[in-house]
């Protein structure tokens, strides 16, 4: 892989890994209708650099997370260790039992293009939902429970897994921000479980030979990805989510006319 090609999916994967524009779908596009497809540890780097971002992003969250756990000596004094845990769970359990499942059949171009116009108009009727909580304190361990059990629908390629677990914050009664704080927070822990889970398949003497071209895609992922939540988390209330609707009913409507 060149560091042109390491450049293009970095910042695909930066960008779209916490926009509700799916990751996964790009990075599907990308490999095949451009030939470009990322090695198993360039995937690992490219997760691990927007799992950085995300985690250096909300550090206040999770430095105060475990200030509260060492104050009290006691993990069930966190609500938000509570509550990214239970977020987690289920996507987590169904991935485990059902990756192999998924990479065979799911994974295709038709798939990809439905999943993205269908979950954008999920998207679309969530925004009509009315706002009755704009504070991040008044979520629940329910709500995340919820937006974890909906979450299990991002394994399929093109739903979006920030995208999904939105909507069901808005369905909640989340206001725009409070709805993608929490995703993103809940992200955390699935990034890592992810990363984690190719790491294993990787053989070690792999590393050593492309450790530098992963390294690049790492700290690009990284760059973008930050900057991208930044962006989005200041500007979500008043733009609202009408232009990556609008993107993802376009994108699917032309992969669909592509491959029809």
């Amino acid at each position: 892989m060149s560091y042109i090609e390491a450049l293009l999916l970095s910042v695909i994967q930066g960008l779209t890994e916490f926009l509700p524009i799916s990751s996964s779908a790009h990075l599907i596009i990308v490999s095949e209708f451009l030939g470009l497809s990322p090695d198993l540890f360039f995937d690992v780097s490219l997760h691990l650099g927007t799992l950085i971002a995300v985690a250096f992003y909300f550090r206040s969250d999770l430095f105060g997370m475990l200030n509260t756990i060492i104050k009290n000596r006691s993990i069930l004094e966190s609500k938000l260790l509570k509550q990214l845990f239970v977020s987690c769970l289920p996507t987590l359990l169904l991935g485990f039992l059902l990756v192999d499942f998924i990479d065979t059949y799911l994974r295709t171009s038709f798939i990809v293009a439905f999943t993205t116009i269908a979950f954008g108009l999920v998207l679309l009727l969530a925004t009509y939902k009315k706002t009755y909580r704009t504070n991040f304190e008044e979520t629940t361990i329910t709500d995340a429970f919820i937006m974890g059990l909906v979450q299990t629908l991002s394994l399929i390629p093109g739903v979006s897994r920030s995208g999904v677990t939105i909507s069901a914050g808005l369905f909640l009664g989340l206001d725009n921000k409070t709805a993608s704080r929490m995703s993103f927070l809940m992200s955390i822990p699935t990034i890592s479980a992810i990363a984690i889970y190719l790491l294993i398949k990787i053989d070690s003497a792999y590393l050593v030979e492309n450790f530098e071209i992963s390294l690049f895609g790492l700290f690009v992922s990284f760059l973008i990805a930050y900057f991208t939540i930044d962006i989005f988390i200041r500007f979500i209330n008043k733009i609202g989510f009408l232009p990556f609707i609008i993107y993802r009913i376009l994108l699917g409507t032309a992969l669909l006319l592509i491959i029809v």
